[in-house]
């Protein structure tokens, strides 16, 4: 297939290398230094290219699948563009909008939208939805989920390894929960649990708005939440600095100029979040019951010391460029959350065995 990549950041670099083997694959970005990344690997063409331009139609229209690498802010318009070309694509970004609103016109146009195709949601995603299946329903549903540094550095005791902007929002955005039977609304960076994980030690978890499509498509349950797993103390820090207003748009008059106090928080955040190994650790559990059933799924994946890529990069872009290879293998069109591909069990098989063979390996086991 002719792969067209859009972001050539930590996570479009990684599904270009590990799309490059059997797919040609073209990577754009606007930003020079990050194409010069990967400007060296044999089997990437790499494209100074600005997405927003209106030429971007046309160009993906010499493509048979596009993968989205962008922020948040920029993946619903990236499906739309997709839609408009007539070209499926597979989005890892974290967007705000409700992506079943390209649904009705993707079906339409026998397009294949695959939004939230990254680690959680993405791989989450696909295990509950295999559950699901297997199960006929799910009635309770747990997701843990988050990335760490191997050795944190306090006092934020984290490392960024995907998008500053988009991780704030993550830790800004109302997080969505059912609760007997309802979807409610509760505080992001609220519910903080202390848990251990014997290969770790102690952890903690709070609500983030991680759900999503899930809460549409899986029918009939009674409990859902997700959390993000974090080292202790981490969520209220951040909960601090949020509700001081040093993440508004307020401005302030600073030696002459006026700034916003969100642009200097956003950049000292930028600075110490950076420090330390970028060695990390990816956790995923999921805990499902149904009836007198239930099911845990586990994943402990660590950074790729011999290739140099962050696990959370692995976890997200692994998934991303698996769903990829595989999605037109998919029987109907449309708006396909990661969690249908679960549903097809033959699908989800391929997807894990794909997976294995790139080092991510789940375990699953009920209880």
């Amino acid at each position: 297939m002719k792969v067209c990549i859009l972001g050539c950041g930590m996570q479009g670099r990684v599904a270009a290398m590990a799309l490059k083997e059997d797919n040609e694959v073209t990577i754009l970005d606007i930003n020079k230094e990050n194409l010069n990344m990967i400007k060296k690997i044999p089997g990437i063409r790499t494209m100074e290219f600005d997405v927003t331009a209106p030429r971007i139609l046309s160009f993906l229209k010499n493509f048979d699948i596009i993968v989205g690498a962008l922020p948040s802010s920029l993946g619903f318009r990236t499906m739309e563009c997709a839609l408009r070309a007539h070209r499926d694509i597979v989005d890892m970004s974290y967007l705000p909008e409700d992506p079943f609103l390209l649904n009705k016109d993707a079906k339409r146009l026998k397009v294949r939208i695959v939004p939230d195709a990254g680690f959680a949601p993405g791989l989450s995603n696909i295990l509950v939805g295999e559950a699901y299946q297997r199960f006929c329903g799910i009635d309770t549903l747990r997701i843990l989920v988050g990335g760490i540094p191997q050795k944190p550095v306090p006092p934020f005791n984290y490392r960024i390894t995907w998008s500053l902007v988009d991780l704030i929002e993550e830790y800004s955005r109302p997080a969505r929960i059912m609760k007997e039977f309802r979807v409610i609304k509760v505080p992001p960076l609220s519910g903080i649990e202390e848990f251990t994980i014997p290969e770790i030690g102690k952890l903690e978890c709070f609500y983030t708005d991680g759900l999503r499509t899930l809460l549409k498509t899986i029918k009939g349950a009674r409990d859902m939440e997700e959390k993000t797993i974090r080292y202790p103390g981490h969520a209220e820090i951040f909960k601090k600095i949020i509700d001081c207003g040093l993440l508004s748009d307020k401005r302030i008059r600073f030696k002459g100029n006026w700034i916003k106090v969100r642009d200097f928080t956003m950049e000292y955040l930028k600075q110490r979040l950076t420090e330390g190994g970028i060695e990390d650790i990816s956790i995923l559990v999921i805990e499902i019951k149904r009836k007198a059933r239930s099911k845990r799924y586990f994943v402990l994946d660590y950074y790729d010391k011999k290739r140099r890529i962050t696990s959370m990069a692995r976890m997200t872009a692994y998934t991303g460029a698996v769903i990829a290879r595989h999605i037109k293998e998919y029987p109907d069109y449309g708006v396909i959350p990661p969690e249908y591909l679960g549903f097809n069990l033959n699908l989800c098989n391929e997807i894990k065995a794909d997976l294995k063979k790139m080092g991510i390996h789940i375990t699953g086991r009920d209880l």
